[in-house]
């Protein structure tokens, strides 16, 4: 009997460690794998533009999705989709952050390749907008793009501290992580928050027909706990997670239980 599939998904400036203590939990029961959106598998040509809507031509089966702009489905979710498809059967996605963002434009275009989700620290949008205060100021991604720009260290070194409060980090692990974060390359950076900027996946989140587990850190300083609720709201089958002490970095500050709901999860689907 074959085990079961689950894509583990990182979030913005994590490289696939980020998500191996999940993925050495899993190990035994589900065939695992695990994904960057900066690494390898992911369309890195063009990327921009594609993000921007300027992917013309021809819709093939992995352009193919949802709502408006269906032709031009960020590669973000085409790299999932390609993932997916090396599965015998549909997979329970599990994206963190950004991952989590590009797992839900995957899941509603690809329903069919999908048969659960766990979204860790996600949103459907990550700016806010007229009617959504679900999000941040979009002027908060401007400067973090134009700061890249500049001053990439600062940037990341910022973007980590305020991810694993409310735990406090030692200057020289900061310093590492923040190297590591650099090697995915200033360009992929920008771009993954060029997709956080221009994703709204709001309109998409009926067609998601696969059973959604929802967790998020009530101290989260990144993405607010709002935005939880508005996916819960929306998702047609789903249960929602708030976890007290917790920020934007579950994996790291609540494994074990994180761990836990997760398999409890998906023993359900099984």
């Amino acid at each position: 009997m074959k085990k079961p599939s689950v894509l583990l998904i990182s979030g913005w400036a994590h490289g696939t460690q980020a998500m191996h203590p999940l993925a050495e939990a899993m190990a035994e029961s589900y065939r695992v794998t695990s994904l960057s959106l900066a690494g390898p598998g992911v369309p890195a040509t063009n990327v921009r533009d594609r993000l921007r809507g300027g992917n013309q031509g021809k819709t093939d089966d992995h352009q193919r999705g949802t709502g408006d702009g269906a032709a031009s489905i960020s590669p973000y979710a085409r790299a999932i989709a390609l993932h997916l498809d090396k599965s015998a059967g549909p997979s329970c996605i599990v994206g963190w952050s950004t991952g989590g963002i590009a797992a839900i434009e995957a899941a509603a275009s690809y329903p069919e390749k999908v048969c659960g989700l766990v979204l860790l620290i996600t949103t459907a949008r990550f700016c806010s907008d007229t009617g959504y205060s679900a999000g941040v100021a979009p002027a908060v991604l401007r400067a973090m793009i134009l700061g890249l720009k500049r001053s990439p260290e600062a940037v990341i070194a910022d973007f980590l501290q305020q991810a694993l409060y409310p735990l406090r980090i030692k200057e020289d692990e900061l310093a590492r992580r923040t190297l590591n974060a650099l090697k995915q390359g200033t360009n992929s950076l920008i771009d993954g928050l060029e997709y956080l900027a221009r994703a709204d996946l709001r309109a998409a989140l009926p067609a998601i027909t696969a059973p959604c587990l929802i967790i998020h850190g009530r101290q989260d300083r990144i993405v607010p706990r709002e935005a939880a609720q508005f996916l819960v709201s929306k998702l047609p089958v789903s249960d929602v997670e708030l976890l007290p002490s917790a920020g934007h970095s579950l994996i790291e500050q609540r494994g074990k239980e994180l761990i836990y709901r997760i398999l409890k999860f998906q023993e359900l689907l099984r």
